[in-house]
């Protein structure tokens, strides 16, 4: 009783010149929320995130996905798988406590996925080009591509340490080409390193998700930026001691085993919960 969706990739999977634009997904299972708590505990986020989209990504376009497939997805396209798994297995509203930054009032915000899902773009190409005139009257171009998920495990361990280090490694990972006058260099002036980053975000909008919120407190607006990732790994911590719970009871009462129990999604455990609760209440009424 695992649920599938078949949903739009924003910006799409490139494998021998084709473009996919779908992914089909499944929902995880108790086995999938187990290996995510406990094999992957150590894991950065952006780790745990390709181990989560390689068990749940059943298809990309019509091929089978691969862990090596989902690392190679823009940025943009794993947020909205992410969200896109939440939504099967813990539905539509997400629930957050934040701080406003102004007077420092704790905040309860809910997001509604549906309204931070991008749409898929018009754009089909997989390289992009970025052109500045400079003041000498001769014109610099970059030819790039949108970070993937690789790129962002490449720079993971760097970025804890080192955000603006991070930053620029990343987008140096995505450069593939500068010419200066029409001549080939190494050279990225930080005027056109801006620019480029800009350009990426507008590419891939995706990929950074700015929600407003306010402050009823103090009467203050403010933006953040919200992270599927972090978000949704939370959310399961704070769930996996309830898994345990879940198990035992559906054993205890119908005398499954624990492999069965263990494939069976979260909302197709809550259905079987929610019968036998009613079912025991009603026998303690009688």
């Amino acid at each position: 009783m695992t649920r599938q969706v078949v949903t739009t990739l924003p910006n799409g999977y490139w494998e021998g010149g084709a473009l996919w634009r779908e992914a089909r997904l499944r929902e995880p299972t108790g086995n999938d929320h187990i290996f995510l708590m406990e094999e992957c505990a150590e894991l950065l986020p952006v780790h745990w995130a390709t181990e989560l989209l390689a068990r749940c990504v059943v298809n990309l376009g019509p091929k089978q996905a691969t862990r090596d497939a989902v690392r190679s997805l823009t940025i943009g396209d794993r947020e909205a798988l992410l969200l896109q798994l939440r939504r099967l297995m813990l539905g539509d509203r997400l629930a957050c406590v934040i701080s406003c930054p102004g007077c420092k009032e704790k905040l309860d915000l809910e997001i509604v996925i549906t309204d931070i899902l991008q749409p898929a773009t018009t754009n089909m190409d997989q390289e992009h080009e970025l052109t500045i005139e400079r003041e000498s009257g001769e014109s610099t171009t970059v030819r790039f591509r949108l970070p993937e998920g690789i790129d962002q495990e490449t720079v993971a361990s760097l970025a804890l340490t080192d955000v603006e280090a991070a930053a620029d490694l990343l987008l140096r990972r995505c450069i593939l080409s500068v010419s200066n006058g029409g001549e080939v260099t190494d050279e990225l002036p930080a005027s056109l390193r801006e620019r480029l980053a800009a350009r990426m975000s507008e590419l891939d909008s995706q990929a950074e998700i700015s929600v407003i919120a306010n402050c009823d407190a103090c009467g203050g607006s403010f933006s953040l930026i919200f992270d599927a990732t972090t978000f949704f790994l939370q959310e399961l911590e704070a769930q996996f001691q309830r898994l345990y719970r879940e198990v035992h009871l559906l054993a205890f009462h119908y005398h499954w085993g624990l492999a069965d129990i263990l494939n069976l999604s979260g909302s197709g455990r809550r259905k079987f919960l929610e019968l036998l609760d009613r079912e025991l209440s009603r026998e303690m009424v009688q």
